[in-house]
């Protein structure tokens, strides 16, 4: 572990608390809670159903479609979550705080992005930006916190060392990830748009 180490990690955490104090002022809170949980609770048992499977999961994809559904915030609070949860199973550690903050920032920019009605439509957007988000913004996130613990003296060379080794294991996550939101994005959503109507969430 390097010095920069923990007040990266404090930097993470300082990050998620905002959107977790959000939460207090809510209306219709009781609804948004149990969505909230539900889809946590979804995405996290689907990173753990493929367990076997490096880095093929379904986890992104299930905050995906919950934030473009329900909005940003719920989609960033989905993310963020599901990964403290699921943690449960594959171990919490150092990297926890960093995984938190790249998927809840991953899944908020793609709600943000598809609040644009046009792309939401389409089932190549749902797949590329999805996958482009995991790649570029998770990735970069999960392998600074290995950067940061594992090398001891950081310099240009084992740096690069760190992102390139992460950048098959970012892809595979990032497609996998693009084609569940690109096959069924669009219907869920839909779906879940009569939900988001019928509680007023």
């Amino acid at each position: 572990m390097n010095r920069w180490y923990i007040p990266a990690a404090v930097i993470c955490v300082a990050a998620l608390v905002p959107f977790f104090a959000v939460y207090e002022r809510r209306r219709h809170l009781t609804a948004e809670l149990t969505i909230t949980a539900v889809f946590t609770a979804a995405a996290a048992l689907s990173r753990a159903a493929f367990h076997a499977l490096p880095e093929i999961k379904p986890i992104a994809a299930v905050c995906m479609i919950a934030g473009i559904a329900f909005g940003a915030h719920m989609g960033f609070m989905c993310g963020a979550l599901s990964m403290l949860v699921s943690n449960i199973f594959f171990g919490q550690g150092p990297w926890t705080p960093f995984q938190m903050l790249g998927l809840g920032l991953a899944v908020l920019i793609c709600s943000l992005i598809f609040k644009n009605r046009r792309l939401r439509g389409s089932r190549i957007a749902l797949g590329i930006i999805p996958a482009a988000a995991v790649f570029v913004i998770y990735g970069f996130t999960v392998d600074l916190s290995s950067v940061l613990f594992y090398v001891s003296e950081p310099n240009v060379k084992a740096i690069l060392a760190v992102f390139a080794a992460g950048v098959p294991f970012n892809a595979i996550f990032g497609v996998t990830t693009g084609i569940i939101t690109g096959l069924i994005g669009k219907n869920a959503t839909e779906r879940l748009e009569r939900i988001k109507i019928k509680y007023e969430v």
